[in-house]
């Protein structure tokens, strides 16, 4: 959805991402790039800062459940290849992040359902991508490739 909204600022006549989509209040979320922004409701607010080693094993947890249920493929990583990366973008908010959103309306459980696995899918792809991206600016042609930690990735 970020991406969209800076690949084409038109889309849904310049709504700056979701951000004047309103919608009711539920668990500190108001509008729909908050709603794709909390994981569909399902991470709303903020952590107290600083994170603490129980913060940071949660969130180790927490992600390697995620990586584990939303297997990524590397065919699909198109490395460094940012205009599929936001056409990927683009097509996602046509087909499922706008559709069946009525502004003022909450969201169906339907939606809501079929936002949460959208999301967590993209999230595995974005943090495959941008570790790889991270690795191919810093990395050394002597470095071995590793295999992907997800819990580890965290802490």
């Amino acid at each position: 959805m970020h991406t969209v909204a800076e690949v084409d600022s038109t889309y849904k006549s310049g709504d700056r991402g979701g951000n004047l989509e309103t919608l009711p209040t539920k668990d500190g979320v108001s509008n729909l790039h908050g709603v794709w922004d909390s994981v569909a409701y399902s991470y709303s607010g903020y952590p107290t800062l600083p994170l603490s080693t129980s913060d940071w094993t949660w969130y180790g947890t927490e992600s390697a459940t995620m990586a584990s249920e939303y297997p990524t493929s590397s065919s699909k990583y198109y490395d460094g290849n940012f205009s599929q990366w936001a056409k990927e973008g683009y097509d996602l908010a046509k087909t499922t992040v706008y559709p069946g959103v009525t502004a003022g309306k909450a969201l169906s459980d339907t939606y809501v359902a079929n936002a949460d696995k959208a999301i967590r899918s993209r999230m595995m792809y974005g943090s495959r991508r941008l570790a790889n991206l991270i690795k191919s600016i810093y990395s050394t042609a002597n470095e071995e490739e590793e295999p992907f930690d997800a819990f580890n990735f965290l802490q």
